[in-house]
């Protein structure tokens, strides 16, 4: 199921359809805490820099804090991917098996079978990602400086990041994605390194002005595709669920 609410855009699946209610439901509660948090705490909303962890802040807050802390960015870096988590992880508490949640392209999930993952740069060649289902959970994120609506301080036109969840995957990529600059092969390799380097974050694709450098977990493949065609044809594949995710 595709929604929208507030500013995000999300998508829900799971082989149960009755538990996308569940994570529709924690995904809106958790988002006015949220809210609620930041109208008193403007600091998260607007540092670019880690903030310091607070003992009453709400859990979603508290682990986009956690994460940005590892991966030295702003809280608001990690924010997306910590709401994709804390409504995967209700899904999965409510019986759910295998679940996608994906949070205007930060994605969260437990799947049980390899699965693709189509990456739009908004160039001529794409991003295919092949994910070894067996890894169980797992998050995704990608930052951009031509596709994303993120801030991002660099030059990559994808940096992506597989992590143990997609607070940590969603806040490296801004670090990584901000360290880029189109043409210069040594900084796709340090950026690459430098995700490569904080504790569960599995693999990193960084992909600029033609140059491609990745390490870890994932298995790149180039797409000579539109926007469209990926839509169409590069897609998570599996017996319930049929989508792409973008950044």
């Amino acid at each position: 199921m595709r929604t929208s609410y507030r500013e995000a855009d999300l998508l829900l699946a799971c082989e149960q359809a009755s538990l996308i209610s569940v994570g529709l439901r924690e995904f809106i509660e958790a988002r006015e805490k949220v809210q609620s948090y930041v109208e008193k705490h403007p600091e998260f909303l607007y540092s670019l820099e880690p903030v310091k962890p607070d003992d009453e802040a709400p859990g979603v807050v508290a682990a986009a804090i956690d994460a940005s802390i590892k991966a030295g960015v702003g809280p608001m870096a990690a924010l997306p991917g910590a709401l994709a988590d804390r409504v995967l992880q209700a899904m999965l508490e409510h019986g759910a098996k295998t679940v996608i949640v994906e949070n205007g392209g930060e994605v969260s999930m437990k799947i049980d079978r390899e699965a693709v993952i189509g990456v739009y740069t908004g160039k001529e060649l794409n991003l295919g990602l092949i994910l070894d289902g067996s890894r169980g959970r797992v998050g995704v994120s990608t930052s951009s400086s031509g596709v994303s609506h993120a801030l991002s301080l660099g030059e990559a036109d994808a940096a992506v990041v597989v992590a143990e969840n997609a607070a940590l995957a969603d806040s490296v990529s801004t670090r990584v994605g901000n360290m880029v600059k189109t043409g210069f092969r040594e900084s796709l390799e340090e950026a690459v390194k430098l995700a490569l380097s904080v504790r569960g974050v599995e693999g990193c694709v960084v992909y600029s002005g033609g140059l491609l450098g990745f390490g870890g977990c994932v298995k790149p493949i180039m797409l000579n595709a539109s926007r469209s065609e990926i839509l169409e044809t590069m897609m998570l594949k599996g017996p319930f669920y049929d989508f792409f995710l973008t950044t």
